[in-house]
């Protein structure tokens, strides 16, 4: 896997020794947790946050979500490409609605087109994401699926590449 960059802007692959604390401070922050992983999900401990890292790793690219400022790459969330999944998490408020989300999508869509992928999904969002469901309309996914999931309701998407 290599560095993804777009200007301010990069994804570099996961090392889970150099970016646990990010991981731990990004999904045990609870407005976080409430739009990436669901309202009833706990705040995720070492253990979970490994497991979550291999599994998207061994089934295609996880990458950290780094931003340029004051000389330095600040990492601000995760994302990967999976057969099944498109997740972006911005894990730090203070950069949500800025247009992130717009340039990191992008780079993932021309990634996914590069190692020859022909669609990405997104396996759900919960409708009361409105941030995420603007993000991915906007690049062009489509809603395939309205499903419940713990009592919420929930969209899948995909983008044919």
């Amino acid at each position: 896997m290599t560095i993804l960059c777009d200007g301010d802007i990069r994804l570099r692959p996961v090392d889970l020794k150099r970016d646990m604390n990010s991981f731990l401070l990004w999904y045990n922050t609870p407005r976080v947790i409430f739009y990436s992983e669901g309202p009833k999900v706990m705040p995720y401990g070492r253990e979970i946050i490994e497991r979550m890292i291999k599994i998207l790793s061994e089934i295609h690219e996880s990458y950290i979500i780094e931003i340029y400022k004051k000389d330095v790459w600040t990492p601000i969330g995760d994302a990967s490409i999976t057969m099944e999944k498109t997740p972006i998490t911005i894990g730090v408020e203070e950069y949500w609605e800025k247009g992130l989300g717009t340039k990191v999508l992008a780079i993932l869509i021309s990634r996914a087109r590069k190692i020859g992928l022909k669609k990405l999904k997104v396996s759900g969002i919960y409708e009361y994401n409105e941030r995420s469901l603007r993000l991915y309309r906007k690049a062009g996914f489509s809603e395939t699926e309205h499903f419940e999931e713990n009592g919420y309701n929930c969209i899948k998407m995909e983008l044919l590449l």
